[in-house]
């Protein structure tokens, strides 16, 4: 998965990723991933959403029929402080 993450956008800088089994809001089991990148790629920004796709479709490949929910973590992006009310 790692793998697939890091090709998809090599400019965004992969830093790692979270993998986790859960539960959908049908009670369906779904594959939650959080990538980690430093920065989002300028020319190609709706390339990290799109990478669901080349994940689901290297895990169907694996036999894996679960859907996958795919957040991104851009470090970049972050809020370095808090909001103030």
């Amino acid at each position: 998965m790692s793998n697939v993450l890091r090709t998809r956008v090599p400019e965004a800088g992969f830093k790692g990723a979270d993998v986790r089994s859960d539960i959908d809001f049908d009670g369906e089991s779904i594959i939650r991933v959080t990538a980690r990148y430093e920065r989002r790629p300028q020319e190609r920004r709706e390339a990290l959403i799109g990478a669901v796709h080349d994940l689901r479709d290297a895990l169907i490949a694996k036999g894996e029929e679960r859907f996958v929910f795919l957040t991104n973590d851009v470090v970049s992006e972050r809020q370095s402080q808090p909001d103030i009310d």
